[in-house]
Parts: C-alpha cells; structure tokens; sequence
C-alpha cells in the first residue's frame, strides 16, 4: 500500500510540473513576461510540495503580481543577452583560437543570465518584489553555490531540449520551475 501511494504521489507531482510549464509557457508568451511567469510557477510548485493549497488561480495572481518588476527583469536579461549574443556572432567572424574562447564566454554569459533569472524568479515574493530577489542574488550565491550550478545545469538542459526539439520546451519550463524549488528546499535541509 505504501509504495502504491509513494508512486501515486510521485505521478501527481510530475503532472503538477508538466501543468506549471504548460502555464508557465502560456503566461510567458509576450517575452516580457518570462521572469513573472516562472516567479508564478515557482510559488505554485513550491506551495504544492509544502502540501499548501496550490490552485492554479494562486499561480496566475503571483503572475499578475509579479508582471510589473518582472518586465524591468526581462529587459535587463535581454540587454544582457544580447550583448552575448553579439559576443557570440563576432566570435564567428574570428577563427583564432581568440575567437573559439570569446564564443564559449559567450555562450556561458547567456547561461549565466539565464540562471540568474532563474534565482530570481525562485526568491521573488509579494512583499520583497523583484528588488529584493535581485539583490538577493549573491547572497544566495554566497550561501549554497551549489545550488546555483545545479540551476545553470537546469537551464542548459533546457537550452539544449528545446533546440533538439522546440516543443519540449512548455515541458522543461516546468521541470525549470521544479529545479528552483527543489534547491530551495535542499539548501534548508530538505528534500521535496
């Protein structure tokens, strides 16, 4: 009886993932809107293995609560992505092995960015804003760097499914969100 339930249980939280990056995909259409979205998505997951209510109602209101901040995020993510992106394009007109070194920065500059979204997004609160959860950044970083190359593994798993196959991305969105909470709660000591 009891590993019937631990499967059950499992299988409701791999479709409580898949439902937060089906959502997390949805809200986060308008590019803009990503660091929200996931803001949104993190609170979900988080409330749902904290075994608190989680209607999906609760994840679209952190959304609406983040959106305002989240678009100051989102902008200064892509200023800086596209900084590395053109680091990336003039590393492709070079072919020393300058070249070769300013692409793998650069390509490591997007990951970065990405995953410091990411942090954010799981540190965002109603009552810190985005404010709080940048500043927090380092701290966080300072606390558990751990965490924070497990996140960067995250998101370069999603980079790289999503170009293997564009779909898989509303699922690794998910799975995204899920490696927020789950360093989260293993940094206090506790698994999900």
């Amino acid at each position: 009886m009891r590993d019937r339930l631990a499967n059950s249980s499992g299988f409701a939280l791999f479709g409580e993932v898949l439902l937060t990056g089906v959502a997390v995909a949805l809200l986060a259409l308008p590019v803009l809107t990503l660091p929200a979205a996931l803001a949104g998505g993190i609170g979900h997951l988080r409330r749902y293995v904290d075994d608190e209510a989680a209607p999906v109602a609760a994840l679209w209101r952190d959304t609406r609560a983040a959106a305002a901040g989240g678009v100051a995020v989102a902008l200064a993510a892509l200023l800086a992505g596209s900084a590395a992106v053109f680091a990336i394009g003039l590393a492709g007109a070079d072919r020393t092995p300058a070249g070769t070194v300013m692409a793998v920065d650069g390509r490591l500059a997007l990951g970065v960015v990405a995953t410091a979204v990411v942090m954010a997004a799981g540190a965002w609160t109603r009552d810190g804003g985005w404010a709080g959860a940048v500043r927090g950044l380092r701290g966080q970083l300072d606390t558990d760097p751990a965490a924070a190359l497990h996140l960067f593994v995250a998101v370069a798993l999603t980079a790289v499914l999503t170009w293997q196959f564009l779909p898989l991305l509303v699922p690794s969105l998910g799975v995204l969100a899920f490696a927020a909470v789950a360093v989260r709660h293993r940094s206090r000591g506790r698994l999900p």
